[in-house]
């Protein structure tokens, strides 16, 4: 944490955020910096979308507690809330890590309701799913890959979309706790 202070004193960085740890590691890091009158963490750099939600349990209320904001990244799922479960593409195919949030409970079901609500109101699953991560009150911004300038352009249109509560519970609804994916 010195070093991140020292890095922030020199003008090199304006903020510090950290990525990928569990709540307790943040938290840590969090009190030594404020106990020891250095440089704190302004954001967190974490894994959520709504097919990975383990977030939700401690790190989301940590960040809330010391007014920290989340930028998640993946908020897409790798392209995987961005399609149809039967519409393949080269990446899909090919991508291992797109098979861990197959492996999870309730992935399926929920990509499905993603494309339903897509279709009721006439926008792209890939809106959907950044309407929904951006209807979280914890998340500042969610970080966001895309392999063209018309991808990026749609899904920055979710920023427009605003869902019910309603459907944020029914796409919620499917999904079951899991292992952590994405701390090493």
């Amino acid at each position: 944490m010195q070093a991140l202070h020292d890095v922030v004193r020199a003008g090199y960085v304006r903020y510090i955020g950290m990525s990928s740890c569990y709540a307790w590691q943040f938290h840590a890091m969090q009190n030594y910096a404020i106990a020891n009158k250095l440089t704190p963490f302004i954001s967190m750099q974490n894994h959520y979308s709504l097919v990975y939600r383990e977030e939700e349990h401690e790190m989301l209320p940590t960040l809330k507690y010391f007014g920290v904001g989340s930028i998640p990244w993946s908020p897409l799922a790798r392209g995987l809330l961005t399609r149809p479960l039967t519409e393949k593409t080269a990446r899909g195919n090919t991508d291992l890590l797109i098979g861990r949030y197959l492996g999870g409970a309730g992935t399926e079901e929920i990509v499905r309701r993603v494309e339903e609500v897509a279709k009721k109101h006439g926008i792209s699953m890939a809106q959907v799913s950044v309407a929904w991560t951006l209807s979280k009150h914890e998340v500042t911004a969610p970080i966001v890959g895309t392999t063209s300038l018309k991808n990026l352009e749609d899904i920055i249109e979710g920023a427009k979309v605003t869902l019910t509560p309603e459907e944020i519970k029914y796409l919620e609804e499917p999904y079951k706790p899991q292992e952590i994916i994405g701390h090493s």
